[in-house]
């Protein structure tokens, strides 16, 4: 009750059409400026390219997001979600990129992405080829139902994306939760913050790396991460704005 408030909706047959102007209003009355980015959110798949129904929480198209930000492009730019086994996602890609299109939204540890399969390489190139920028969410995620799998958001395994020159977004700099050193003899348990610096210390990561701070100030990332990140100016010019609204 208190989110349908939020978000000004008083009809839940309207609760789409609602909420998009009342994000409208605020974004207009406000006294910010720039645009705001909408982020589409793909189905859970399986690797053989098939739909998880079963594990797909929420699924936003990114039909409806490109539609919603047409009505105010002032104000609005749409980013697609696609899920990197589906076997129509290098088309994908290629139709939005020809749209204008350049960032792509992934939760990992909700859709059932590993970065690090070999099945994404195909994707990472078509991204590159498009001048694409990826927006993936690293860390735990407690949001979305992702407990099954909590691993994928192990900040590690964007190593082969970055590896093959794929430019990311890290969202929320990866400031929640731990995950295994993939890189340590025994793999001990390590905050996923830490290991999101480990590749941001990395210097052939500077220009394809970057940390999106949504959600920072909220009381369970207050501590370390956001202390670390106001002390480390050697990272703030590859910091990237957002609201996680």
């Amino acid at each position: 009750s208190v989110y349908l408030s939020a978000g000004g909706i008083n009809d839940l047959e309207r609760a789409d059409q609602e909420y998009a102007e009342r994000l409208v209003r605020l974004v207009r009355h406000g006294k910010g400026a720039g645009k705001f980015h909408l982020l589409a959110f793909d189905r859970h798949y399986h690797p053989d390219g098939t739909i998880d129904q079963e594990h797909t929480e929420f699924y936003v198209p990114n039909t409806y997001v490109y539609s919603v930000a047409q009505k105010d492009p002032d104000i609005f730019v749409p980013v697609i979600s696609v899920h990197p086994y589906r076997k129509d996602a290098v088309e994908a890609l290629e139709k939005w990129a020809a749209k204008g299109v350049r960032l792509i939204k992934w939760l990992p540890n909700a859709m059932g992405i590993d970065p690090s399969n070999p099945l994404c390489d195909k994707f990472y190139a078509a991204m590159r080829r498009l001048d694409m920028v990826l927006l993936t969410h690293a860390g735990e995620e407690k949001a979305v139902e992702a407990e099954a799998d909590q691993l994928l958001g192990n900040p590690l395994h964007l190593r082969r994306p970055l590896d093959q020159g794929t430019k990311i977004i890290v969202a929320h700099c990866a400031s929640r939760g731990q995950n295994p050193d993939l890189e340590t003899e025994g793999q001990p348990l390590v905050d996923n913050f830490d290991l999101f610096l480990r590749l941001m210390d990395e210097p052939k990561y500077d220009g394809l790396l970057f940390g999106d701070i949504s959600a920072l100030t909220l009381v369970q990332r207050m501590g370390k991460p956001l202390a670390g990140l106001l002390e480390r100016e050697d990272l703030h010019h590859r910091l990237v704005d957002g609201s996680d609204y």
